[in-house]
């Protein structure tokens, strides 16, 4: 009789930690960039190095961090340089001839009536694709003034994240730039 209770109590134990496991991926407790100590999101530093620590030090394949553009902050530019590698050679229609992102996860799509006669005034929505993204962090570092306006930021994903119990970017971050929040305080 005692060993069935035993085996009751573990039974017990253990299907408390599972839903505590459950509650916890199901975005109870989420990681999230901190933009005011990530290098790539930082506005107003120049000549700063990108830091891809988010793309090779997740434990996910391909990152749970992704860049996301907050469209409010965007200018939707013609020329935008997140988008573009503004230093590649000009094409035909006046623009570089490069996109930035390495993995071509950025789409532009026009935003209203498009004037093929002044192409320099048309307007653009930049579309992040999540399934693309590993979050290198080119085009945050990119839309940083003084050309962007600094509305691409990294962001950790909550579905791709597998939480671990001690963020593994966060362990190889120069500026401890990750911090783990309730979800209701979490962006």
């Amino acid at each position: 009789m005692s060993q069935d209770l035993t085996r009751r109590t573990v039974l017990a134990v253990l299907a408390g930690g599972a839903a505590f496991l459950v509650k916890k991926a199901n975005g109870q407790i989420v990681w999230q960039v901190n933009a005011s100590r990530c290098i790539n999101s930082r506005l107003f530093e120049a000549g700063v190095e990108a830091c891809n620590l988010c793309t090779t030090e997740c434990v996910v394949a391909l990152s749970a961090v992704r860049a996301v553009n907050e469209y409010s902050k965007c200018g939707r530019c013609n020329i935008c340089p997140a988008y573009f590698n503004i230093t590649s050679a000009v094409n035909e229609l006046g623009q570089p001839s490069e996109k930035l992102c390495p993995r071509d996860a950025i789409a532009r799509k026009a935003i209203g009536k498009v004037d093929p006669e002044d192409p320099a005034n048309n307007f653009y929505e930049y579309i992040i694709d999540e399934e693309k993204c590993d979050g290198c962090g080119k085009c945050v570092m990119k839309c940083k003034e003084p050309l962007g306006l600094g509305s691409i930021t990294l962001r950790v994903r909550y579905d791709k994240c597998v939480n671990c119990n001690y963020c593994s970017i966060l362990k190889a971050c120069p500026q401890n730039a990750l911090m783990q929040l309730p979800i209701d305080q979490a962006l």
